[in-house]
């Protein structure tokens, strides 16, 4: 069986120098192409055009690229860039495509996929790709061909009971659910390196985009003097939001902007961490979560909670406010007992539903029967 994942922004992965970009939906297919090859499977994936050849060879996976994200207008540039995409998926030569959250490339992926006779399978990425007007955060015509894309895919994979009910609802499908994976450390999952000032460290990782209200950690920050706050994230989709956020935290004395570390880097910043805090108004997954609860950090968010995960297993606080996390914060910081107890049922959590290697067979298991089913 040959398997090709569609992610533009996923070339920083194999090639740390070719681009800063790191983000859930990346991270997922790049953990799952790795361990589809350590299973013996030929796995190639279409990235962007970062100016390196045209093919690659990365960790045993075959990387193609296609165009240039990011740049340019997209609808001036929407045929070269169908054509550069149909040209990699043709390299490719997969039996099965998967491509990761919404865009006008579900539709064209699933179009190409069908007109070669290959599978095409579409993973959910957020909450919001679960509605036909994907919450009115695209353009025209982009949720068009992507309701197309969902109606042609072979199978969807939704992260979540709750996407899967959203999908039914609001498209009369059916879709699996294969929860997220992560590498799974058999021995000691966290590192014994506190942080050099002895307090507290409260760790916040992504994107500055406002949906993820990073603001809000700059007055969480203000507001619990006692510990010291890092942000890691990147600069590319929202600049000007992001460069004012990062000015006004260069104001603050126990914060730190650590800026955009690469993720085969970003481990020893959970390590050392005391507790994980989202303050994201809209998610899928969060894979910040696995990355935490792997190095037994509970994860204090405001409103997010996949299935009531942190709620039913303790692994973690739901605050539901910003003032009931700025409370439930200062009480974990004063409660070093409370916060070692949640670590402990963080790190049993991971290990038995997050296994990187389970969520893989899972993938396999799926593509051999489309693969079979399409034959």
């Amino acid at each position: 069986m040959k398997v090709c994942f569609f992610s533009p922004a996923a070339y920083g992965y194999f090639n740390p120098d070719g681009d800063k970009w790191a983000g859930g939906a990346e991270t997922q297919q790049v953990l799952i192409a790795r361990h589809m090859v350590s299973r013996g499977i030929d796995v190639s994936f279409i990235v962007g055009d970062y100016g390196q050849a045209d093919v690659e060879i990365h960790e045993g996976i075959t990387v193609i690229k296609s165009f240039a994200p990011f740049k340019g207008n997209r609808k001036l540039r929407f045929l070269p860039d169908m054509h550069r995409i149909r040209r990699a998926m043709e390299i490719a030569d997969a039996d099965v495509y998967n491509q990761r959250s919404t865009s006008f490339y579900t539709g064209q992926l699933a179009w190409f996929a069908s007109r070669m006779g290959k599978a095409f399978t579409f993973s959910i990425g957020s909450d919001y790709n679960c509605y036909r007007d994907c919450l009115g955060r695209l353009v025209w015509p982009i949720p068009y061909l992507y309701r197309y894309g969902v109606r042609k895919a072979d199978a969807i994979i939704a992260q979540t009971e709750k996407q899967r009910t959203l999908l039914n609802a609001n498209f009369d499908t059916d879709s699996v659910l294969i929860r997220n994976g992560i590498e799974i450390d058999e021995g000691s999952a966290r590192a014994d390196n506190k942080p050099a000032s002895g307090r507290p460290e409260i760790l916040w990782v992504g994107s500055f985009r406002r949906l993820k209200r990073p603001e809000l950690l700059l007055e969480l920050a203000r507001r619990v003097p006692e510990a010291d706050f890092t942000m890691l994230g990147g600069l590319k989709l929202e600049e000007s939001y992001a460069a004012e956020v990062i000015r006004e935290a260069e104001t603050i004395d126990n914060l730190t902007f650590a800026g955009f570390i690469h993720p085969n880097d970003i481990d020893e910043y959970y390590c050392r961490a005391y507790i994980y805090v989202n303050t994201s108004s809209l998610e899928g997954f969060p894979n910040t979560y696995l990355h935490s609860w792997r190095n037994g950090l509970p994860v204090f968010t405001i409103e997010i909670d996949p299935d009531s995960i942190i709620a039913d297993n303790n692994i973690g606080f739901k605050a539901g406010n910003f003032e009931r996390l700025v409370t439930e914060v200062k009480s974990i910081v004063a409660d070093p007992a409370r916060r070692e107890a949640m670590s402990s049922q963080a790190l049993d959590y991971v290990r038995k539903y997050h296994d990187i290697r389970e969520k893989g067979d899972q993938y396999i298991e799926l593509f051999e029967r489309l693969q079979k089913s399409s034959s």
